[in-house]
């Protein structure tokens, strides 16, 4: 009887063995194939992120004529460009996605270093954007410049602080 009882114990041990070796095997698979997807990923936010800080430097501009001009419902369109990218922004900002000689971008490692105040200075973009349409719909000129300056400086200071 604890003969068969140790070569029972000796069989599940031996299958253990094996689903431990497959699972290994299995992670180790899966952990290169998620560091391949990793890499890509990181070249792909650094990218759409330089896309992005291109289209809103462009639409600062174009809502800035639009402002001047008077022209505060197409106005709202342009700021909530703003207030979608400043909810966006962080998830285009992966580790390892700083400024390299090879990846054109110029985000500052003190991004990484500093992460609450990165995430603050985002938090503020995102205010002032809020701030700017609620301004905008009002059509009080003298608020929509005062909150439009806003805007801009909120997007200065972060550049200044974490951009090279």
């Amino acid at each position: 009887m604890a003969f068969d009882t140790i070569a029972y114990i000796s069989e599940i041990v031996k299958v253990m063995l094996r689903l431990f070796g497959i699972l290994m095997v299995s992670s180790a698979a899966l952990f290169s194939f998620t560091n391949s997807i990793g890499s890509s990923s990181v070249e792909e936010a650094v990218q759409k992120r330089i896309e992005m800080f291109k289209s809103s430097g462009t639409n600062i501009k174009k809502l800035h004529q639009l402002i001047r001009s008077g022209d505060f419902s197409a106005s709202v369109e342009f700021v909530d460009f703003h207030i979608k990218w400043s909810e966006d922004m962080l998830l285009l900002f992966p580790e390892g996605s700083e400024a390299s000689t090879s990846n054109g971008s110029d985000a500052s490692s003190d991004i990484w270093r500093d992460t609450a105040g990165f995430e603050n200075q985002i938090r503020q973009y995102n205010l002032s954007s809020i701030e700017l349409k609620k301004a905008v719909k009002s059509k009080r000129i003298n608020q929509i410049n005062k909150k439009f300056e806003r805007l801009i400086k909120s997007c200065k200071s972060c550049h200044n602080q974490f951009r090279n």
